[in-house]
């Protein structure tokens, strides 16, 4: 009778301890792809539902203003009129019509938490709300911001700190920072391309894009980026164009490109004018992370990944 007693009670702890963690583990969120863009639904507030875009280089949560005040999402928030104040996003130029700084839930245990730009006409695309991710909190696990992210199985994650820990040892680790434009994220990394001429390396900041659809951008004007074309001389260059004929950018045919120690056969590396703000040699993008398991750990700034 004893030790079914002990049995008992050991299977009661265990149980206990369990359920324990389970209650720290975050929500996920479906992700869908639409165009080069990666979004879900959500609750906002418990008020109505929006769709949502991923993203990793805006300033605020962004909402457009005709669904802001057709829904009352915001109606709990102190918003302040905007005098005369724009955001520019990928090459368009919104008004931003109010302000806001608080708390803003998504979901049922996820939560935003920094500033609110409520903007004219923002529902050009299927999302009414922007979302950059290193401002969500779980709030089941003391607000931490923990974001597995797994575009492969189209899926968000707001992990638990034991959940990382009990899985981290099995992903590489790099550490991430915000020297970068607007203070978007980066790491220290390279990128090292075999163009079936011979591997060629390039080292530096790669700031993380979901905004760009490829694999990795190399931006043309930075002092890391000219020094790579200067020294690789006899590497080709093939021109992109539109449909018209206009070149608008450059682009690297690969046997195989190797980011963040994670390689990527016959992949296109593009070489891009474009972002002249920009301060990064490059920005790693979505194809990086539709074949990258990536756990990012905004609190401690690391990141974790494993190829697939």
């Amino acid at each position: 009778m004893k030790i079914k007693t002990f049995l008992i009670a050991l299977f009661t702890l265990a149980t206990l301890g369990m359920s324990a963690q389970d209650n720290t583990e975050g929500e996920t969120f479906q992700l869908t792809k639409q165009g080069a863009h990666y979004v879900f639904t959500a609750s906002i507030n418990g008020t109505a539902d929006a769709t949502i875009l991923v993203e990793s280089g805006i300033p605020a949560l962004l909402v457009d203003s005709a669904f802001v005040f057709s829904s009352g999402i915001l109606s709990d928030m102190e918003l302040t009129v905007a005098d005369k104040e724009k955001l520019s996003l990928a090459g368009r130029v919104y008004k931003i019509t109010h302000k806001a700084n608080g708390m803003v839930r998504i979901g049922n245990s996820t939560s935003y938490n920094g500033e609110v730009f409520v903007l004219s006409n923002y529902d050009y695309g299927p999302y009414e709300v922007a979302v950059p991710v290193m401002y969500l909190h779980n709030d089941l696990d003391d607000g931490s911001r923990i974001i597995s992210l797994d575009l492969g199985n189209n899926s968000l994650q707001m992990l638990s700190k034991a959940s990382l820990n009990a899985i981290k040892a099995d992903y590489s680790r790099s550490d991430m920072n915000t020297d970068t434009y607007e203070g978007m994220f980066a790491m220290e990394t390279s990128m090292t391309l075999d163009d079936g001429i011979k591997p060629r390396t390039l080292s530096g900041n790669f700031m993380i894009d979901f905004g760009n659809p490829e694999l990795l951008f190399l931006l043309h004007h930075t002092e890391e980026v000219q020094k790579f074309l200067a020294d690789n001389a006899d590497m080709e260059l093939r021109e992109a164009t539109t449909p018209s004929g206009e070149v608008v950018g450059q682009f690297i045919l690969t046997k195989q490109c190797q980011l963040c120690s994670i390689a990527f056969p016959n992949a296109m590396v593009v070489i891009t004018k474009n972002l002249p703000l920009f301060t990064t040699p490059g920005n790693i993008g979505l194809k990086f992370f539709e074949r990258t398991h990536a756990i990012f750990d905004f609190d401690q700034s690391v990141v974790y990944m494993k190829g697939k």
